[in-house]
């Protein structure tokens, strides 16, 4: 037997307590989960959990040996946490440990998990803290709240129980990024920075849709970057799933400390002679102006000139330029591998000759029509003025582009008459620019079958102030009317049809919703601008009164009351017209409140009635029940009124006279 001494047996019992306290761990992620009571928190559900992919694992933290005898409990930290609180505050706690930087201590992170409580007021703010165990107790190192950091980010409603995690950005200092939900569907992002003292705020962002930001390396420098997915999830309804990508990207500025956005940058004049200056700059103007995918070949010939180089050149500038676009058109592609409409996310990408290779099927008849076939049965049919309103921005930003390629030049300006005439099919600049792509691609037969259908286009005869048109519409068909109108004006739409699912919408000549009251089959207001006005109806899946599924009649009036204003000193004023039978003529003026009017018609055998309507709705006199002519007294309010001559059995007519004392 060999015999050791009492200093080897010392040795030895000292290296098994150490191994011992070496294999001791703490449990990793326990939770605290307070007693919610449902009814105080919302219904809604997250959509989808966070991505996890893109962010960087990171191993539990190791102690160091002055620490390693007292392995800390984190439920007392939760607990401890949990007390601060109000009651009930969040659905629960979760507790992240961290990787520390060398050299540092042993850190947790703490935060607020699930959904906040809308019962609570104030409402609590989501939160982040971080902890440490010092001399057998917890200690708080810093915290921050993620709500309301200002008036374009409100931060998270909900954050998943595994939604912070710690990053790898800055190996000096901690990160952690923070992956929320907003609303019924939205999402948050944050990013925070530890740097021992003070929890920092890098980055934080909120848009319409979950998994709203990222890490990855675009530059392969070693570092990740962080990328938030900014896109337009609404182009025509958030569930349809077509989306405007548009990326907000991040680096690390380690010598300033700070987080600089990065975007497209063109070669300045300091680097006139850099291999790589011309194609760089041609990449950048043509993914300014969403020709992303005739991007890519001239960002990869910079690329290839300034590595052919026989000296070294500064690549800051063209490395980002080309992760960006790369970026983009990366994203395009896997879009188009799903696109439900891809005729608007190919024009999204820039690739206007796949967009065209949709409307060949076609011929201009069909496309230029109130029912476009590429339109008719799809996500977009009652969402033309949106889809308009895309394609004139990228296509009007392609034409912008100069030494444009013919084709893809040509193609931009099809798609800029279609997109015009779905706002106004009387618009001038449809035959300009279809023209335009005829003499830059004579090729393409679609450019060259420029007969259009004549728009249809409401006049109103010599004097009148109202018309009306009569049509006939198949189910989900669409009529298109255009009209000129003054600004200032006042414009009334009635639509009459047998069913309850036909409607109407007005539009100005570019597209957008004219302001006014209105229900499906009623429309007022006072119009903006001097040009043309867009009617649109829409007829509905049925015409009951017709049978499922036939097609519906409708009677569309438009009446623009002609303005009547008093002379300089005047009381009174005369308009003489003639009047069809069965129709109105429309006058309209200002008057105060408590003032006289008195208003008469004289016209042959009394045979033109008088209807006087105030602004409120609210008629003074109504000819068709009463057969009056005349009509005087006190006014109830201050605002315009209507006067409206109304033909009976036959054509007449007519003097009218106002008078306000």
């Amino acid at each position: 037997m060999k015999i050791i001494s009492v200093k080897q047996l010392l040795i030895l019992i000292l290296v098994g307590l150490l191994a011992t306290a070496c294999t001791a761990t703490t449990d990793p992620t326990p939770t605290i989960a307070p007693t919610i009571d449902v009814a105080a928190t919302p219904t809604l559900e997250p959509t989808s959990q966070p991505p996890t992919e893109d962010a960087t694992a990171v191993p539990t933290p190791t102690t160091n040996a002055a620490e390693a005898t007292a392995v800390p409990d984190t439920n007392t930290l939760l607990t401890t946490v949990q007390n601060g609180l109000p009651a009930n505050a969040f659905d629960g706690l979760a507790v992240l440990p961290l990787n520390s930087p060398v050299g540092g201590g042993p850190l947790w992170a703490v935060h607020s998990a699930g959904f906040r409580n809308f019962d609570i007021d104030p409402l609590p703010n989501h939160f982040v803290a971080i902890y440490t165990w010092q001399n057998n107790s917890w200690q708080e190192l810093a915290r921050q709240e993620l709500n309301n950091l200002d008036d374009n980010n409100f931060g998270p409603d909900y954050i998943y129980e595994q939604g912070v995690t710690q990053v790898d950005i800055d190996p000096a200092t901690t990160w952690l990024a923070i992956d929320g939900g907003v609303g019924a569907h939205g999402g948050s992002f944050q990013l925070l920075r530890f740097d021992g003292a003070t929890l920092h705020l890098e980055v934080t962002a909120t848009n319409s849709s979950p998994g709203l930001g990222y890490l990855e390396d675009l530059n392969n420098d070693g570092a990740p970057e962080v990328i938030l997915r900014a896109h337009d999830y609404y182009v025509f309804c958030y569930a349809c799933g077509v989306r405007l990508l548009n990326f907000v990207v991040y680096t690390w500025d380690a010598v300033n400390e700070r987080m600089l956005e990065v975007t497209l940058q063109p070669m300045l004049m300091g680097q006139q002679g850099h291999p790589a200056r011309q194609p760089t700059n041609r990449a950048v103007e043509l993914a300014n102006a969403g020709l992303w995918q005739q991007a890519l070949p001239q960002i990869e010939e910079a690329e290839r000139l300034a590595a052919a180089a026989d000296e070294p050149t500064d690549t800051y500038t063209l490395t980002w330029d080309a992760a960006l676009i790369r970026l983009y058109n990366q994203a395009y592609q896997a879009e188009l591998d799903h696109a439900p409409y891809p005729l608007l996310t190919n024009i999204f990408s820039g690739d206007y000759a796949a967009a065209l290779d949709i409307m060949r099927g076609y011929g201009n008849e069909q496309l230029f029509s109130a029912t476009p076939p590429v339109i008719q049965g799809t996500m977009a049919e009652g969402n033309e003025q949106w889809l308009a309103g895309y394609i004139l921005t990228q296509s009007n930003a392609a034409v912008a582009v100069p030494d444009l390629d013919p084709a893809t030049l040509a193609a931009a300006h099809y798609f800029r008459a279609w997109a015009t005439y779905l706002n106004n099919p009387a618009d001038p600049q449809i035959g300009a620019d279809l023209q335009q792509a005829a003499t830059l691609n004579p090729a393409e037969p679609l450019y060259n079958q420029v007969a259009l259908p004549t728009a249809n286009r409401i006049q109103f005869g010599a004097g009148e102030t109202a018309a009306s048109v009569t049509g006939n519409l198949q189910p989900q068909g669409t009529a298109v009317y255009t009209l000129a109108a003054q600004a200032g004006q006042m414009m009334t739409v009635m639509l009459t049809a047998p069913d309850d699912q036909t409607r109407i919408t007005v539009l100005d000549g570019q597209g957008g919703y004219v302001e006014g009251p209105m229900s499906l089959t009623f429309w007022q207001g006072t119009l903006p601008d001097t040009g043309d006005y867009v009617i649109r109806v829409f007829a509905g899946e049925t015409a009951p009164s017709a049978g499922s599924g036939q097609a519906v009649d409708y009677t569309l009036q438009v009446i623009i009351p002609q303005r009547i204003s008093f002379a300089p000193g005047a009381t009174s004023a005369t308009v003489q017209g003639d009047v069809a039978a069965h129709v109105s003529d429309d006058y309209i003026l200002s008057a105060q409140a408590g003032q006289t009017m008195t208003v008469n018609i004289d016209s042959p055998n009394s045979n033109v009635l008088l209807t006087i309507v105030g602004a409120d709705g609210i008629p003074l006199t109504n000819g068709n029940m009463s057969g009056a002519t005349s009509w005087q007294g006190q006014l109830p309010a201050t605002q315009d009124y209507t006067l409206r001559a109304i033909g009976t059995l036959e054509p007449a007519s007519y003097t009218l006279t106002v008078t306000i004392e």
